[in-house]
């Protein structure tokens, strides 16, 4: 008999549902009587009991729509936010769409967007909580999934490391390999023939993941036949070339299974267009009020300073490795060594208010320009010099995979503390793995907290590398 497991719980999903409608009413009915209270022009035309009928029935549909990602053993946070907004945000369309089929039912759209607001802030502190709370109850080894490898001990170092998070809820029994294991706590528990005999001595076992390239055929499915009929969870670990990740996604092509190297968000049309949509919003209010201010006093300084242009331009490269003029302010003076060599911390080329400006990321404010023309995005990983593609493309492994997306004006890499100077190959390789990190897990609410630890970093200059 299996262990009760969180994620595959119909009550406690149901439960969750049930304390979503609670939170949905308080929400509705505090913000009716708040407008009451202030604005009764508001709710004289509002029926409560009405409204109050058609958003519970509004949503149940999206509830139970989407999943409830909460439950995975490795949910993240921002996931969860994404995709509490996404709850929150079909729920008042199709209220709005039912109470406009009401005809004799008023639309207090000042009401509804209030409600909104307040409605997918709290779900979302909510499930957020929940999560938390999960983790913490998996951390106390509470709710574990017992998992066995088959295989060789290397080809399972990676997932082992990974589900020694007591958070995630696993518990790893041991391996089952023709070699003799060599990690520190991954026991051994008999040769690949062994399988059978343990999962019928151990039925509380939940899972087990092999590696398909180290077993016979027919060993493979007697060990899937097995797991098929007494509740154990199948994994196979594709592992028949070298360069084979481990996180391999995969696809069909007729009937014929594909395996690719990552997902990439921005590959789908209405992920490129969200993050295009917001981009232009924030470079159009940007640059329609407070540039042309900044542009005036930082233009003064710098010809009272160094002579020379106010914008320097750069070639760099962007999508899919393409060239693009890169603005900024100018923060050094004219030299000739301004597209190879990278900014020192004391680099006597810069002047004083280009050092201060390099250090209060001021210079970068003019690619809000690229922004706006489409050559770059707010976030992304960080455009370099020509001459730094060149060299770093032949010497780092999957370094060009970061032209798969726009640059940013900020990145992953950058509020991780990967940014400035490089003075080694090493450091660089942190930069592109924390770059591809992004091209893979890109979404919306990514880009909102790069955008606000930015913006933490630079008020209160806790980013030592920027010079």
């Amino acid at each position: 008999m299996k262990r009760f497991d969180i994620e595959e719980s119909k009550a406690l999903k149901w439960m969750v549902a049930l304390c979503d409608l609670v939170l949905l009413s308080l929400c509705l009915v505090g913000c009716y009587y708040f407008y009451q209270a202030t604005d009764p022009a508001t709710t004289r035309d509002v029926d409560l009991q009405v409204y109050l009928t058609m958003a519970v029935l509004c949503y149940m549909a999206p509830v139970t729509m989407f999943s409830f990602i909460l439950f995975e053993r490795t949910a993240r946070g921002e996931k969860v936010v994404e995709r509490a907004f996404q709850l929150v945000l079909t729920h008042i369309l199709l209220l709005f769409a039912a109470l406009f089929l009401l005809k004799t039912v008023a639309i207090a759209r000042t009401l509804l967007l209030t409600y909104a607001v307040l409605f997918w802030l709290l779900l979302t502190a909510e499930r957020l909580s929940l999560l938390y709370l999960i983790r913490w109850f998996r951390s106390k080894g509470k709710n574990s999934q017992h998992v066995v490898f088959v295989g060789r001990e290397r080809e399972m170092a990676e997932l082992h490391d990974y589900m020694q998070n007591r958070e995630y809820g696993y518990n790893v029994l041991g391996i089952f390999t023709d070699e003799e294991p060599g990690q520190e706590g991954l026991e051994r528990l008999g040769g690949t023939d062994d399988v059978l005999a343990y999962l019928e001595e151990h039925p509380y076992v939940n899972a087990v993941y092999c590696t398909m390239a180290r077993m016979s055929k027919e060993s493979l499915i007697e060990l899937y036949r097995y797991c098929e009929n007494h509740l154990v969870r199948f994994y196979a670990l594709p592992i028949y070339l070298s360069f084979l990740r481990r996180n391999m996604q995969v696809t069909h092509i007729g009937s014929t299974v594909m395996l690719y190297p990552r997902r990439e968000p921005l590959r789908r049309f209405e992920n490129r267009l969200l993050k295009r949509l917001s981009d232009l919003f924030v470079s159009v209010v940007l640059l329609s009020t407070l540039f042309p201010i900044i542009y005036v006093i930082v233009a003064i300084i710098i010809k009272r300073q160094s002579p020379g242009p106010v914008i320097f331009v750069q070639r760099r490269n962007g999508l899919n490795g393409a060239e693009f003029n890169c603005y900024k302010f100018r923060s050094m003076h004219v030299n000739a060594d301004s597209d190879s060599l990278q900014a020192t911390e004391h680099d006597t080329r810069k002047f004083p208010f280009g050092d201060l400006m390099r250090r209060t990321n001021i210079d970068e404010l003019p690619q809000f320009i690229n922004v706006l023309l489409g050559s770059m995005s707010v976030v992304g990983p960080r455009p370099h010099m020509l001459a730094h593609t060149a060299e770093y493309s032949h010497i780092i492994n999957k370094y060009m995979v970061r032209h798969w997306v726009k640059p940013g004006i900020t990145g992953w890499a950058q509020v991780n503390g990967f940014r400035g100077e490089t003075r080694d190959v090493e450091q660089m390789e942190k930069r592109v793995q924390a770059d591809i990190w992004y091209v893979e897990n890109w979404n919306f609410w990514l880009d909102v907290r790069i955008i606000w630890r930015t913006l933490v970093n630079t008020l209160f200059r806790r980013d030592k590398n920027a010079y």
